[in-house]
């Protein structure tokens, strides 16, 4: 959805009000989380946003209804989120799970809370900013 937002037209005419609205919201969300995590460890407040890293939006829904067999699903592969933030707006299903110890353990869905996963991007990112302030301080 952005920064090259795709035609009006181009939207289904169903959600289009709705997802245009909500894609701006998730814009500022967005923006703000980059400055309250950046101003968490004491660094500049709009430095993601002075990179124009707050600009870009996917948006990405998924809806599908509950499996009448699970067991026989197989869910999607282990990954990253390989952007700077995903929002994830949960529901009552659920099918989050995260790895920990070496073993998947469900994420007790909470139906309209929002679920921020740091992407790696931004770990890339807080990394090199670590990187160079032990660089600063050791040449200090």
């Amino acid at each position: 959805m952005a920064p090259s937002p795709p035609k009006v037209e181009e939207l289904s005419e169903v959600c289009r009000d709705i997802q245009i609205e909500y894609s701006n919201h998730m814009l500022k969300l967005g923006g703000l989380l980059f400055r309250l995590i950046w101003e968490a460890l004491g660094l500049k407040p709009n430095h993601l946003g002075d990179m124009e890293c707050d600009k870009g939006l996917t948006f990405v829904g998924h809806c599908k209804p509950a499996c009448p067999q699970p067991d026989l699903t197989m869910g999607a592969t282990k990954h990253t989120n390989d952007g700077f933030l995903t929002v994830l707006l949960q529901d009552d299903i659920g099918g989050l799970q995260i790895l920990h110890q070496n073993q998947w353990v469900d994420v007790p869905p909470t139906p309209g809370a929002l679920v921020i996963n740091i992407g790696d991007l931004l770990q890339a990112s807080l990394v090199l900013h670590v990187i160079l302030i032990m660089e600063i301080r050791l040449v200090n």
